[in-house]
């Protein structure tokens, strides 16, 4: 029986040294060769010569701790963690392939204001101004109803580090949200209206009266999600459960001199 057991932990260790080129370990995988009985010098030197993908929030970190991974072994994890944030600032999600998608930013393509129609009705001015989206649906779909996205941000990341970035194909255009941000509390999540006949999505960006002018997201039509350090710029962000329907992500903090805040990220839920 002894025997049995060793060659299945050596069959066990073979396959996943050679079982594929592009193997990812993961939390996951830590944990299975763990279980198996591989020794920390052996997962250590798995994981330094794989490609990683480790979800290393506090949560994460004690489920691994609770399965019986080392400290040595999660500190190595915390420290691949941090090195898969550089370069990569935006938003993302998993889809169904398990696999990170960027959420590529839509730009406004126009606005809409129903000013002319509140003072033919009434005595008094009291408008909304929308933002419109082209097409009624998002390219990035997502089909769960309550997603996991990640943010990550870096600070230190200037405007010649993106373009060389984008060269790469890494963010696709000047992620400038997430140089100036540094945590999600700085975006909003809401539900955007689709207009069917005229192809495309809509979300109220400000009102006006008589009296008053205000701009930016209504706190009513904001939805809740919570939030959860994963590093010291990188986030995991779980909104509520979310009905099938179009949203997006809006930056609600400062801009900065010689930008506009004309994109959202957005996505759909089916």
């Amino acid at each position: 029986m002894k025997f049995i057991n060793i060659s299945l932990l050596i069959l066990a260790l073979f396959a996943l040294t050679f079982g594929s080129a592009q193997e990812t370990i993961t939390n996951e995988s830590v944990v299975q060769m763990v279980e198996l009985g591989f020794d920390d010098y052996m997962i250590i030197d798995k994981i330094n010569t794989s490609d990683v993908k480790f979800d290393a929030s506090i949560s994460a970190l004690g489920q691994m701790k609770k399965a019986g991974v080392s400290s040595e072994i999660l500190s190595l994890i915390m420290d691949k963690s941090k090195q898969n944030t550089k370069s990569k600032t935006g938003i993302y999600y998993t889809d169904a392939s398990g696999e990170d998608q960027l959420v590529q930013p839509s730009v406004f393509s126009g606005s809409n204001s129903n000013a002319i129609a509140q003072v033919l009705v009434s005595n008094y001015l009291n408008s909304k101004q929308k933002a419109q989206l082209p097409k009624t649906q998002s390219n990035n779909v997502i089909r769960q109803n309550q997603p996991e996205f990640t943010f990550i941000f870096d600070p230190s990341v200037t405007e010649v580090d993106n373009m060389q970035n984008n060269q790469g194909g890494d963010t696709g255009m000047f992620n400038w949200w997430f140089r100036i941000a540094s945590n999600p509390n700085e975006f909003v999540l809401v539900k955007l209206t689709v207009k069917e006949k005229k192809n495309l999505r809509e979300v109220i960006t400000g009102k006006k009266s008589r009296i008053s002018s205000t701009s930016g997201i209504d706190p009513e039509y904001a939805l809740n999600f919570s939030i959860e350090e994963i590093e010291g710029n990188k986030f995991k962000v779980t909104p509520d459960v979310l009905e099938p329907g179009e949203y997006c992500f809006i930056y609600q903090g400062q801009v900065p001199q010689g930008r506009e805040n004309q994109s959202v990220f957005d996505f759909s839920i089916q």
